[in-house]
């Protein structure tokens, strides 16, 4: 099984001063890359409203090896490195790369999903747990608690 993927090209608004993807460019990207993937399994921004979730990312890592230029197209996967039993808890990895397919960056991130009403840390839906459960796993996935 292929990881999920989505392909972006670097905008202007995306550089740093250095003219590379900026460090939140990743960060962006990363984020798009992961709602393009719910939406395509059925969990759209009307789902989660719906449903009054949304994910919160605790913590983001972000591991750069080369740099991304303007309107250099690259492609973004994303994979699941690690997850809950209820999955309330999640770590999803991303890995940037470039159209010959060298890496450019990683970046992990660990979230919860809460509750909009509450405020509290809540099992996703049912859809929503089989879509992360359905992600292809890192060498190094863990359950989380």
């Amino acid at each position: 099984m292929s990881p999920f993927e989505a392909k972006f090209e670097v905008q202007w608004g995306d550089l740093d001063s250095n003219n590379h993807l900026r460090n939140t460019g990743y960060l962006d990207y990363a984020a798009q890359t992961r709602m393009l993937y719910f939406a395509a399994h059925d969990f759209t921004p009307d789902a989660f409203a719906q449903h009054a979730i949304g994910p919160v990312v605790l913590e983001d890592n972000v591991s750069y090896r080369r740099e991304l230029r303007l309107l250099q197209p690259f492609r973004v996967q994303l994979a699941c490195a690690g997850l809950s039993d209820n999955g309330a808890k999640f770590m999803l990895e991303n890995t940037f790369l470039r159209e010959d397919g060298k890496l450019c960056a990683k970046v992990r991130s660990r979230g919860i999903w809460m509750d909009l009403r509450s405020r509290k840390t809540l099992p996703p839906p049912v859809g929503l747990k089989r879509a992360m459960e359905d992600l292809v796993q890192t060498d190094d996935f863990a359950e989380l608690r």
